[in-house]
């Protein structure tokens, strides 16, 4: 078996001169290659980096007629949505509110009356019912219920 090059007792040739035998391959091959390329890959981070154009590239626009894009993003307002209709926001604001106030006044010192625990009660149950009323009746089976 014959000795590689670059060790010893080669042909003479060190790493160093192989090494730059294949980078001078690629870069020949890297060139070639880019002369068919169009798009926003056909530059090398070199010439990003140093300022040149890239390959192919055309300045086909007016640096005045360009629009300023270091303004501030402001997307298009959606659509108005509806929201909640007066009966629902009451009926979510007790659904909620009660048991929240209730717990608190409990933690106060005295005792809780009778009647508020029954009115709080009273309260939560005619909102679920209200909240449960007002779903719809009918429903498609194909419509999975999402809105845009």
């Amino acid at each position: 078996m014959s000795p590689r090059p670059g060790t010893p007792g080669g042909s003479g040739q060190g790493p160093e001169d192989e090494w730059s035998r294949i980078v001078s391959g690629l870069e020949d091959v890297r060139r070639a290659g880019d002369r068919h390329l169009v798009g926003p890959r056909d530059w090398s981070p070199e010439d990003a980096v140093f300022g040149e154009p890239p390959a192919g590239a055309e300045d086909d626009e007016d640096p005045g007629d360009a629009e300023d894009d270091d303004g501030p993003y402001s997307p298009d307002p959606g659509p108005v949505t509806q929201g909640l209709s007066g009966g629902a926001l009451l009926s979510w604001t007790v659904l909620v509110g009660v048991p929240v106030l209730l717990v608190v006044l409990s933690l106060l010192p005295g005792s809780l009356p009778w009647w508020a625990t029954v009115a709080g009660l009273v309260a939560v149950v005619g909102a679920i019912g209200h909240l449960l009323r007002s779903l719809p009746d009918d429903r498609d089976d194909r419509d999975d219920g999402a809105r845009v």
